[in-house]
């Protein structure tokens, strides 16, 4: 069963690693930390391994210790600020937590672990069990929806059941009140942009309460650019090179109907997309509609070759280094974003036929 427990490098895309002296509210660093434990089953030398998180590269062994005969452990750390950590148990589990300055326990739950000693953790504990709940409850539906004959109920019971981890994280979000650890509950809000105003007040906290952590600095950032390309929301300048050197600005369709789409020669769901892109561009380019295609890729012949062979004849321009998309808060392709002719997001990833029918609506057949 997927759980909390082993899906934690789900945060690497947001954390970072600092160091140095700070307080943060009554907590002073660098601090001197003990993590300890009896743990069952567990034979004399189990080694016992803690990892920071990074944004790069993974994780970092920062401090190891292995067991005694009893199962027992003491592993001393100096923790730079608080931080999310993970801690390696033979090889058999890695749990997450969270350090600061307080001394934490560990003992056996189950076939995990489970680590006390702080209210971060204790709060960590309650966001575990409350997922791992919401993924048994999930794993059950997949395997009603295998064998039954009414698909279209089961559908209706994910639906509500999506909707109810969808408040519960809202309801954890407010309970924890800017904990460090709500970093880790932002990352299981699936609707986004539907749960925006409970992020936003929790962000808002989080800014408040570690005003110069690196991680906190960056899911703000994150947030930001989500909120940047919110329906509604007007998009952001870009000005980038058409694959004849010639930079090309997206205010220069304004006046038209215009989709901006990332995408990269080497992403198959992309270039699956493009013939839908080509016939929706063909039937309505000269009713007032434009593609701004923006290229994530990093070999510029690549991106030229994928132009040829997928017979794209709109806008294309190359974001070689990442930056226009991560302003864009891009975090998978294709991602696209339909404009009106004020330059609004009016729409967000239409794929295939769908595309076709919201122009049909705006421009008529």
């Amino acid at each position: 069963m997927k759980t909390l427990h082993n899906i934690f490098f789900l945060l690497l895309a947001f954390i970072m690693v600092s160091c140095g002296g700070s307080s943060v509210g009554d907590k002073t660093y660098p601090a001197s930390v003990k993590i300890s434990g009896t743990l069952n089953d567990q034979a004399e030398g189990t080694k016992i391994i803690l990892y920071t998180i990074q944004s790069v590269g993974g994780k970092k062994n920062v401090a190891e210790t292995t067991t005694d005969a009893k199962g027992s452990f003491t592993l001393e750390y100096t923790v730079p600020k608080i931080g999310l950590y993970t801690l390696n148990i033979g090889n058999q589990a890695e749990e997450l937590l969270v350090l600061e300055t307080m001394d934490l326990k560990v003992e056996n739950s189950g076939e995990f672990f489970k680590i006390t000693g702080s209210k971060e953790n204790d709060q960590l504990n309650e966001l575990k069990k409350m997922y791992d709940s919401f993924s048994e409850k999930g794993s059950e539906l997949q395997q009603e929806y295998a064998t039954s004959e009414n698909k279209e109920a089961v559908l209706e019971k994910f639906k509500k059941l999506q909707d109810d981890q969808k408040e519960a994280v809202k309801a954890m979000l407010k309970k924890m009140d800017g904990a460090y650890v709500t970093l880790v509950a932002l990352n299981f809000i699936q609707d986004k942009e539907g749960s925006f105003e409970a992020i936003s007040e929790t962000i808002e906290k989080l800014e408040a309460k570690f005003p110069q952590d690196s991680l906190v600095m960056e899911v703000a950032k994150s947030y930001n650019a989500l909120k940047a390309t919110m329906v509604g929301s007007e998009a952001m300048p870009i000005a980038l090179a058409s694959p004849e050197g010639k930079t090309i600005a997206l205010e220069s369709f304004r006046g038209k109907y215009v989709m901006i789409d990332f995408w990269a020669s080497w992403c198959r769901p992309c270039r699956m997309e493009n013939p839908n892109v080509l016939k929706a561009y063909t039937k309505y380019k000269d009713k007032g509609f434009e593609v701004y295609g923006v290229s994530i890729d990093r070999d510029a012949e690549a991106w030229k070759g994928a132009i040829a062979q997928d017979h794209i004849s709109w806008t294309q321009v190359l974001d070689a280094d990442g930056e226009v998309a991560r302003q864009y808060g891009v975090e998978g392709i294709p991602f696209t974003l339909l404009l009106d002719q004020e330059g609004k997001i009016i729409a967000k990833n239409l794929r295939g036929d769908a595309l076709e029918k919201k122009l049909e609506e705006l421009l008529g057949k």
